[in-house]
């Protein structure tokens, strides 16, 4: 028997599952059998390609299973006396050479093509990689940087896979589907911390699939079909997205009928520009009153209590504008709810996003701020500790939401440096941190005294210093009032009913967006607010203390 016809003998679906269950009562766990058995599968194919003619293909299977499997004892037993657990992908070690140099002799030979594909999927492991490299086309090395294992791993998984769903697989290699070029931006608001599902959308097939739901609530099987995809890939993949990281909020949610809608605003990038202009084209207005306002108040700003000496008013700005924009969309919200959406009962929950979809050739322009903030208690000498950084087109953010404060060892700097210390007060190794604090702009040297350079204020005193910014908006009415009316229209054009009880994270987080990218350049421009000299800098940093 040729070699091309012994390749179509084990492109058999019945011979690779007496083959896995030939492993499976050999070995402890199903985790063992899927490596046993991805061997054989190995071994046989590598062995087929080095014989001229098999006269009997099932015997030659077997005896290689044997083979096999006798050196799979002999290396199990001599490696647990070295390898633990943790350490398991070294046992590949051995073999990389020599499943790289097969791999790509012969990769690109149709029928080997055919027997991975018809190869299934035993352990979410597995499948995971399946994804990666069949459907998202990512190449070996790059799973393995994703998934931190190293390249022959990867490749033994691909061998593994062992087939469930061949008539799936059949209408796969008979179909050409290229995923849409679709692309999701993706922002949230609330406390992201073990409640954020945007962990689980990176993939371009986990945005395409959320994306597919967008218009219109499909089944497993529609989706299977339009993408052109595995019952099993797209199964798991819904149940992810439905499951989020908290198990309760995902990208998509479950109908009764089966099907799959988004459970989050998704709108396309045009949509994303017509709400945000009903924001924009008021925007000379909103400035204008933010000019007047500064005038106005400006000496009782300057003059607030605050724990870090402040002169300058146009610096203290950047910790009241993205306070003042919220508040401006929190009283449209308001105006909403009252007027336009009494009847609707606002979802609370601790953590909302939405996601606008692009493609790249639309070169879109988000201009999104946000602000991270973090909560400590009981450390460096105070009984609270709240800090805030707002970041975007002109400032990085120094951390995230989740960062630990007590192992930051430049905010625990500012905490020591409140009220000024002396340079030669502080050890060598201390000097060194408050160097890497001054160098990020959150201290500043005064003298042979170091103090913060951030706004730093006593908790008893932080809604007067939220009122500050709050100030602004009571001239807004009558925009507050315009924009409201306008928005209740649009937003009732294109929020689907099921997530109506969603429009204020609509306004804020799509409508609202740009806001206030514009208002910060229109107040760099007018002189209301500081350049910043570097994007990681003291500018938009809120420290709020309790003694």
């Amino acid at each position: 028997m040729e070699t091309n016809e012994t390749l179509k003998l084990l492109d058999d679906k019945n011979l690779l599952d007496k083959i896995y269950h030939f492993s499976y009562h050999r070995c402890n766990t199903s985790f063992e059998a899927e490596d046993l058995c991805s061997d054989i599968v190995l071994a046989v194919i590598s062995a087929i390609h080095k014989q001229k003619r098999i006269d009997n293909f099932y015997a030659f299977v077997w005896t290689v299973a044997r083979r096999v499997y006798a050196d799979y004892c002999e290396k199990r037993n001599s490696e647990r006396q070295v390898f633990s657990i943790e350490n398991s992908d070294l046992m590949l070690a051995s073999k990389e050479n020599e499943i790289e140099e097969f791999v790509e002799e012969v990769a690109e030979q149709e029928q080997i093509s055919r027997i991975f594909k018809e190869i299934a999927f035993l352990s979410k492991a597995y499948r995971e990689v399946m994804v990666m490299f069949y459907i998202d086309g990512l190449k070996v090395r790059e799973i393995a940087t994703r998934l931190n294992i190293n390249e022959t791993t990867v490749k033994q998984r691909l061998f593994s896979a062992r087939n469930s769903v061949r008539k799936e697989v059949k209408t796969m290699s008979e179909r050409t589907y290229v995923l849409k070029p679709i692309k999701l931006a993706i922002s949230g608001t609330g406390n992201p911390c073990g409640n954020d599902p945007r962990s689980k959308t990176e993939r371009m097939f986990s945005q395409n699939l959320i994306y597919l739901c967008k218009d219109k609530p499909k089944s497993a099987k529609e989706l299977s079909e339009e993408l052109c995809v595995p019952m099993p890939y797209i199964e798991e993949e819904l149940e992810i997205q439905c499951h989020g990281e908290n198990g309760k909020y995902g990208m998509l949610r479950k109908l009764e009928n089966d099907k799959y809608a988004v459970n989050i605003h998704l709108v396309d990038y045009d949509e994303y520009n017509q709400a945000n202009k009903i924001y924009e084209k008021h925007l000379p207005e909103f400035c204008e009153v933010i000019k007047n306002t500064l005038k106005q108040n400006g000496e009782k700003i300057l003059s607030f209590p605050y724990l870090s000496e402040q002169k300058d008013l146009r610096f203290i700005m950047w910790s009241l504008i993205s306070r003042t924009v919220w508040d401006f969309e929190k009283r449209i919200n308001k105006v909403l709810a009252d007027k336009y959406f009494a009847d609707i009962v606002p979802v609370n929950r601790p953590f909302s996003c939405v996601a606008v979809a692009f493609t790249d050739e639309q070169y879109p322009e988000f201009d999104f701020y946000g602000s991270e903030d973090i909560d400590a208690t009981s450390i460096g000498g105070y009984k609270s500790v709240f800090v805030s950084n707002i970041c975007g087109k002109r400032i990085d953010k120094h951390f995230h939401c989740g960062h630990n404060l007590s192992h930051d060892p430049k905010l625990l700097m500012v905490l020591r440096t409140i009220g000024g210390i002396a340079i030669d007060d502080l050890s060598e190794s201390e000097k060194e941190i408050a160097a890497k604090a001054l160098e990020c702009g959150y201290l500043r040297k005064n003298g042979n005294v170091i103090e913060p350079k951030i706004i730093v204020i006593d908790r008893k005193n932080d809604m007067d210093f939220y009122n500050l910014s709050f100030d602004f908006n009571n001239d807004m009415g009558t925009v507050i009032e315009q924009i409201a009316a306008e928005l209740s229209v649009f937003i009732k054009a294109h929020i689907p009913e099921h997530l109506m009880n969603e429009y204020q994270i609509y306004t804020q987080l799509i409508a609202g967006v740009r806001i206030l990218a514009k208002t910060i350049e229109e107040c760099i421009n007018e002189n209301l607010l500081v350049e910043p000299e570097n994007k990681v800098g003291a500018e938009g940093v809120l420290m709020i203390v309790e003694r």
